[in-house]
């Protein structure tokens, strides 16, 4: 069975995420996968169940993480969700993306980075995130340590994070990098102790766009 037979936008689109409830991700991971919850959802239909990728990786893992991102959708309207998809489809853009959002989903290391992923969505489909500033950071949300995301939650000023974290940040494309000028310091050093010091350039680090969009739409 073929990643392409599986269509996570039919099921962004069912009328069946609208029963969805949280208290579903506390079920025992063995018995998740066979819950009656599931049963009317396209996805976990038998396309899933007998693809051959679904039987090599932790099955009850990837129905998990496909669940928390469903979750984040069930509120809003079905006819909302419906024109959403029917837009893309339009440009020819679900077979592709969808297909890509599936692999990124199911290769997550963590589940709680499904929960932002469809929270991203969510506001996506509202309208306050573009469809290609969301496929740009799930990539960036798979390709990132999930407890250096949640450093920046409610943090625009990136406080009490390190350098290190901040560069990593920087690197996976949430940050902007500059280097701080010096010389004041320096300046100022000087008229304090009459002597002349150089001080090392250093980095300076403030959200980029996409840190922006990230904290305003895939936490809340």
């Amino acid at each position: 069975m073929k990643m392409n037979q599986i269509d996570v936008f039919k099921s962004v689109k069912s009328n069946a995420i609208n029963e969805l409830a949280p208290e579903l991700l506390e079920t025992a991971l063995d018995s998740l996968i066979e819950s009656e919850a599931l049963k009317d959802i396209p996805i976990f239909g038998i396309a899933f169940k007998s693809y051959s990728l679904y039987k090599k990786i932790t099955e009850s893992f990837f129905t998990k993480k496909i669940l928390k991102f469903l979750i984040e959708l069930k509120d809003i309207p079905q006819t909302k969700r419906e024109e959403f998809i029917t837009e893309l489809e339009s440009k020819n853009e679900t077979k592709q993306a969808g297909e890509k959002l599936l692999i990124i989903l199911n290769r997550l290391d963590d589940d709680n980075k499904a929960t932002i992923i469809g929270k991203l969505f969510k506001n996506t489909i509202l309208g306050k995130v573009t469809f290609d500033n969301f496929k740009r950071l799930t990539y960036i949300i798979d390709n990132t340590y999930l407890d250096d995301l949640e450093l920046l939650k409610d943090n625009e000023y990136l406080q009490n994070i390190n350098v290190d974290i901040k560069s990593n940040l920087y690197k996976v494309g949430l940050l902007n990098q500059s280097i701080k000028d010096s010389r004041k310091h320096e300046e100022y050093k000087s008229k304090l102790t009459g002597r002349k010091e150089i001080i090392p350039s250093s980095f300076e680090y403030s959200l980029n766009s996409y840190g922006r969009i990230l904290i305003e739409n895939g936490f809340n």
